[in-house]
């Protein structure tokens, strides 16, 4: 696109409520990376502008933005000009599925302005962008379908979320579980435990500001029919350049089943725990805490923590919820 137009590269911009995705040329990487380093990406007004223009075709941006706009709004003096661009030419599209994309073609100011026969020659190709990027859209929204009924089918309950922690998709075994997690209004994921939601929204703010996830698990308790169970929350880092998806996180659910909790012999042969360590982490994966454990063992609640200090530091993980969780997955023959 940027060769047919005289132009130096070529960016496409996702764009949704709370944050926006990019891939772009090769040739771009200085602008790409000026703008994701310095975040210029969520406060750039150039893009928020070109949203509002309603032309189905490829835009002359010199129409629309003046020199007086180019010398004084801080996206074009501290990100454009520095680094040599001007004015290029830009549409956007809105698919089906909601994705705002901005297909904008840039060019360095040395190079001249956009010419008409360069937005001639993008507006021919504008209806295939068009297509090509409704099919990538509904194409993630099919992987994130096979993902949870792929979970579906080996018995946990599952859900893809979003930075937002708004549910993209999730399987029947999960939707079972109300009130003990729930889908409220907005798409938006709930547990019944107030404890869950705090940890897994201090999660999602993590990727929010970080821009990564931390992998973690924790407890649910138990709720009228439901068993207790384990949450572990598994970060969707992906492809960096892939923008059709706002996935974050996949959450999956292991229910703790008293009876198919491993016994103890296996949990101690697994990692090498003595016996009394092996019976203690065996009740906890059975849902006790470490009070009523200690009651089961007729040990005091100090000696229970003492033994679950041990058992972490010989599993080589630092929270009592990761070995719980570790352990409920496993499932006896």
């Amino acid at each position: 696109m940027a060769q047919g137009a005289g132009a130096h590269g070529t960016a496409l911009f996702n764009t949704s409520a709370t944050s926006m995705r990019v891939i772009s040329s090769a040739s771009l990487d200085d602008l790409s990376q000026k703008m994701l380093e310095e975040g210029w990406i969520n406060r750039n007004t150039r893009a928020a502008k070109l949203l509002t223009i309603d032309h189905h075709g490829f835009i002359d941006e010199a129409d629309y933005f003046t020199e007086d706009d180019y010398n004084t709004q801080p996206i074009f003096t501290e990100v454009m000009k520095p680094l040599g661009y001007g004015f290029g030419t830009s549409t956007f599209i809105t698919s089906p599925s909601g994705d705002r994309m901005i297909f904008a073609v840039e060019k360095k100011k040395r190079t001249g302005p956009v010419t008409p026969a360069a937005i001639g020659y993008l507006d021919q190709l504008r209806p295939h962008l068009a297509r090509a990027a409704m099919m990538s859209s509904r194409l993630e929204f099919e992987r994130i379908k096979a993902a949870v009924e792929a979970l579906q089918l080996s018995g946990l309950p599952s859900a893809v979320l979003n930075r937002e922690g708004r549910v993209l998709g999730t399987n029947q075994l999960l939707q079972e579980m109300a009130p003990q997690i729930a889908i409220g209004g907005y798409d938006s994921l709930y547990f019944h435990h107030a404890a869950a939601n705090r940890l897994l929204a201090e999660g999602l703010a993590q990727r929010r500001v970080h821009g990564s996830l931390a992998s973690r698990s924790f407890p649910l308790p138990q709720v009228e029919q439901h068993p207790p169970a384990v949450v572990h929350i598994v970060a969707v880092e992906g492809n960096a350049r892939d923008i059709f998806t706002n996935a974050a996180a996949l959450l999956v659910v292991t229910p703790i089943d008293r009876t198919r909790v491993p016994t103890a012999e296996t949990i101690q042969g697994l990692y090498d725990l003595t016996p009394a360590e092996a019976k203690i982490a065996r009740a906890l994966a059975a849902g006790n805490n470490v009070v009523s454990a200690a009651l089961q063992m007729s040990v005091s609640p100090e000696t229970v923590r003492t033994h679950v200090k041990a058992i972490l530091s010989k599993s080589g993980m630092s929270r009592q919820a990761d070995f719980i969780a570790a352990i409920a997955s496993i499932r006896s023959i």
